[in-house]
């Protein structure tokens, strides 16, 4: 009679136990989500700072979670580039590299992975000499065509592609020795066409994104189009603020309007 009884108090005990399980599980997501909520918030109020410590709070609980990732690689990006020590910017610069290859590493079904790949190396290749700067450019181009290979209409990847074609088809001379030195001549398939059909691809897609303006139009002048970029920064000027770097891409651009 004892052992019959024994039976049902298991099975009891084992649905408390799956119970229990399911809600950790519950919680846990919960907890995640909540971090991840506040991260935006952050974010979308300017907060950068604090948006990322907040982000990277949510890699304590879920340390492959996209979002998190994605969103600190740039955030580093992006604060690096408005630091005024060389040192600092590498810093984040460094970070976002560090970041972006867990990410990439973590979601290789992601478009997103190799875009914000892509960007990290692009702000990396920035604050090295010209030797370094040609070897990673092979590095961008490829993490970007292979984002728009996942999906064609991600404009961010487009932008950077775009950029990576203006920057590759009109080296300067101490880039093209160095390009000579390394791999026997500049990048191939580079071509100041493709940049300006990149640059309008990313514009298509997403119409209110200030950098893509700021980006073209910076093309524009390189290739000595100057009514065309006045065109391209008057409109770029009319957009609304949506990112914390808005302001100061329409600064530059409001410089760059003033010298055509």
């Amino acid at each position: 009679m004892k052992s019959r009884l024994l039976y049902p108090c298991c099975v009891l005990l084992l649905g408390l136990f799956v119970i229990t399980g399911f809600a950790a599980k519950a919680a846990y997501a919960d907890e995640v989500e909540q971090r991840l909520e506040r991260a935006f918030d952050l974010a979308d109020n300017f907060q950068d700072e604090e948006a990322l410590a907040a982000f990277k709070s949510v890699l304590e609980l879920e340390p492959d979670n996209y979002d998190a990732l994605w969103n600190i690689v740039m955030l580093h990006t992006s604060i690096g580039h408005r630091q005024t020590r060389s040192s600092a910017e590498e810093a984040h610069y460094d970070e976002a590299f560090e970041y972006a290859k867990i990410l990439r590493e973590a979601h290789p079904e992601e478009a997103g992975s190799y875009f914000a790949y892509a960007a990290a190396v692009g702000r990396k290749a920035q604050s090295v000499g010209a030797r370094e700067r040609i070897r990673l450019s092979t590095e961008i181009r490829e993490n970007a065509e292979q984002s728009i290979e996942l999906d064609p209409e991600y404009s961010r990847a487009w932008n950077v592609l775009g950029n990576w074609h203006h920057r590759a088809a009109n080296l300067s001379r101490l880039e093209r020795l160095a390009a000579n030195a390394l791999f026997g001549g500049a990048p191939e398939g580079a071509s100041n066409d493709s940049a300006r059909a990149a640059f309008e691809r990313a514009i298509e897609l997403d119409p209110g994104f200030i950098l893509y303006y700021h980006d073209k139009a910076e093309f524009l002048v390189t290739i000595g189009e100057k009514d065309n970029a006045r065109r391209v920064l008057e409109k770029g000027l009319e957009l609304d603020i949506v990112t914390s770097d808005d302001e100061r891409w329409k600064g530059n651009m409001r410089e760059m309007l003033g010298k055509l």
